[in-house]
């Protein structure tokens, strides 16, 4: 193909990406149109709801540090964000997993490692990828006796 071929088909590529975002956007307007004004509300804040939901459920289970800041929580909603804009994109549901959970189990059930509710800590997966990890936490370097903090320091334990 030439240059200019590839250009052309970039640009098609482009235009329709850009026609399918409007019908859908227009799909979604007027499946909002059908609800009631808060069912609306709602559904245009669905990542909203969920990061405030997600953030009482953290801080009874104390895995809200006192330091967050307000620019670490908008972080955390950019996150849930994340989420629903994927899962509206892809067709496929997403989710917000914490790399280190909250209450981290081995494989015998025993809370073995807590993790944090900030915004490091946080990533938007597929929910089956989600619901396939569970809530257990596994740690190759503990088997060996190193944990390694960045990556490139070990730290025998």
């Amino acid at each position: 193909m030439t240059p200019l071929e590839i250009a052309a088909e970039a640009a098609e590529a482009e235009r329709e990406t850009a026609e399918n975002e409007a019908l859908r956007k227009a799909r979604r307007e007027a499946h909002l149109a059908m609800l009631s004004k808060d069912a609306r509300y709602y559904a245009r804040h669905k990542a909203k709801r969920k990061c405030d939901t997600a953030m009482r459920r953290a801080d009874s289970a104390k895995a809200v540090p006192r330091w967050l800041t307000d620019e670490h929580k908008r972080q955390i909603l950019a996150v849930y964000e994340e989420a629903e804009s994927l899962t509206e994109v892809t067709g496929i549901e997403h989710e917000v997993d914490h790399l280190v959970q909250l209450f981290g189990q081995n494989k015998f059930g025993e809370v073995v490692m807590r993790g944090q509710h900030v915004p490091w800590n946080l990533r938007a997966i597929p929910r089956s990828l989600n619901r396939k990890r569970g809530d257990w936490f596994f740690i190759r370097d503990a088997e060996v006796g190193v944990f390694s903090c960045d990556g490139d320091e070990e730290i025998p334990f």
